[in-house]
């Protein structure tokens, strides 16, 4: 595929500054020269990410669902500020449009975005096998930006730093390190190994084409084979489906869509050049505005398809009427007659169709799903918010790769100070999680440091007393100037709590404040030997 020298060599050229892909984290695209490449050239053609979390997944239509798999087909839910994302719900290769999770790596932004950059192959009636092979090609580069452009010029941390990519483990501190590094000969392997993973690859499908069967490659746990299998098994029913026919005048030859195999192999292997050697590439519309707009018309009327599937008669033929409006159109327009329809015939609402996680005028963000995942994590602030006419879920939620109990929180210490306690305290609680090592090899040991997934908090009062105060019904809230407060508030005197969990129970420890200052500032402080039996804090050296 190429000369490794050539990849270092282009690579550690200046990396391009913009201008960065909508709906991405700015330090994702800038952690290596590769993931660079992938937002610039993203950018150029109107490619972007929606929120994952302020996206309401529509139902899947009962006949694109197999037996027995109905369970993989149900819409996510929330789990203590926690939505998961299941692969048949939220991954399409036909969506042009990546999604950012919080909760991923930063490495999924320039992956989705690289799905983008090469688009998909489609055509109606294909046999299982083509859309099978069409998904592995689809996969192949962003498969190899992940797991082998990506690590070159990337830092990592002390622990992993030259390591390579860690597959399955997730490593916190690496995420905190991540960002470009002078590009040593060490990298040349990554290199190398992302030019062997695709000639193997693409000399793979050339034998399944020729052969008519699957061939695999595979390469430690990775297996584009068995994923594209998967993923025809998954879809083909959808695929198959008269609603992608319907998508059809939507799709451009050539801008992300390729009508057979060999178009989207010699898309793949172009933007594999461009990333890896700084090739021209092809740009798959006329403007960054021209590709937002088809973008999304593409996302919309897929949404629109996907209930049309379940509709009959006089409804399915007015939201036929809404896909055909939509491909030339005002959007705003096809917004306006799917509300009217919706108020005549049983439809999913305005703020559920066109909750699609990224702008789109006075819709976009679902505010029923963002605070249905605020009510599973900081449920007695949203109650009383509820009890006083404050809409909390207006809060400002970029992109950020933290949970949404954390963002939650740190907005309310801006917009409602008083409250903001509360958050944190009902966020730590079910944010605590074990520390593996003080699991596997208990207490003994030195230099004693804070478990991971334990929590320390700090407050003017105690926030502890408060929250059981709320439970009972004794203390509620009521407004300050558009801010809320905690009605009788609470008396004020300096408090802390250490929040963990060891041995699969909540631990809460009241420590004193000066501790909990200790603590915070990365210390070790007097309380330390009933933190380390309680299971919240660990050595960071072990005896051998």
């Amino acid at each position: 595929m190429w000369n490794p020298d050539d990849v270092l060599a282009s690579l550690a050229a200046p990396r391009p500054d913009g201008p960065h892909p909508d709906g991405a984290p700015v330090r994702d695209v800038l952690r290596s020269p590769a993931a660079a490449r992938v937002g610039a050239l993203a950018a150029a053609d109107g490619l972007f990410l929606f929120h994952f979390e302020h996206r309401y997944p529509l139902d899947v239509p009962a006949g694109w669902v197999l037996p027995g798999q109905e369970d993989a087909a149900e819409a996510p839910r929330w789990d203590d500020g926690v939505l998961p994302e299941p692969k048949y719900q939220s991954f399409r290769h036909d969506l042009m449009i990546g999604g950012f999770h919080p909760g991923h790596r930063g490495k999924w932004s320039t992956h989705e975005l690289c799905h983008g950059l090469v688009g998909f192959a489609w055509r109606a009636g294909a046999p299982r096998l083509f859309h099978a092979t069409a998904g592995r090609l689809a996969e192949l580069l962003p498969v190899v930006l992940y797991y082998f452009l990506d690590e070159i010029g990337l830092a990592r941390c002390p622990v992993h730093a030259g390591g390579g990519p860690l597959f399955r483990e997730h490593c916190p501190a690496c995420e905190e390190a991540a960002a470009t590094r002078p590009i040593t000969r060490d990298d040349r392997r990554f290199a190398e190994d992302a030019g062997r993973f695709l000639d193997a690859e693409l000399a793979a499908v050339a034998r399944t084409r020729r052969e008519g069967r699957p061939v695999p490659h595979r390469f430690g746990s990775l297996d584009l084979c068995s994923d594209g299998l998967a993923y025809a098994e998954s879809h083909h029913l959808r695929l198959g489906s008269e609603a992608m026919e319907r998508l059809e005048p939507f799709l451009v030859e050539g801008g992300g869509w390729s009508a057979d195999l060999d178009a989207l192999e010699a898309r793949v292997v172009a933007v594999a050049r461009a990333l890896a050697l700084g090739e021209p590439l092809a740009p798959l519309v006329p403007s960054a505005a021209a590709g937002r707009d088809r973008w999304i018309r593409q996302d919309l009327a897929f949404r629109l398809l996907t209930v049309r599937e379940e509709c009959e008669g006089s409804t399915a033929a007015s939201l036929e009427a809404l896909v055909d409006q939509l491909r030339e159109g005002p959007i705003d327009a096809v917004i306006a007659g799917y509300t009217a329809l919706e108020q005549e015939v049983v439809l999913p609402p305005p703020e559920a169709m066109f909750g699609v996680g990224y702008p789109l005028g006075a819709h976009g963000r679902s505010h029923a799903q963002v605070a249905e995942g605020l009510r599973s994590v900081c449920p007695l602030v949203m109650e009383l918010a509820e009890d006083v006419g404050v809409d909390l879920t207006g809060f400002d939620d970029p992109p950020v790769r933290e949970p949404l109990g954390d963002r939650f929180a740190r907005w309310m210490r801006e917009h409602h100070p008083a409250l903001a306690p509360l958050a944190e305290f009902e966020t730590a609680v079910r944010a605590a999680r074990e520390d593996p090592l003080r699991v596997r090899l208990g207490e003994e040991g030195a230099d004693p440091v804070l478990c991971s997934g334990t929590r320390v908090l700090r407050a003017d009062h105690d926030v502890l007393a408060a929250a059981e105060a709320i439970e009972k019904g004794s203390v509620g809230g009521h407004l300050v100037d558009d801010r809320l407060e905690l009605s009788p508030a609470p008396p004020g005197a300096p408090w802390a709590l250490v929040v963990g969990r060891f041995e699969g129970e909540l631990v809460m420890l009241e420590v004193d404040p000066a501790d909990a200052d200790v603590l915070l500032d990365g210390g070790v402080p007097d309380v330390a030997p009933a933190l380390l039996a309680h299971g919240v804090m660990r050595p960071s050296v072990f005896p051998l």
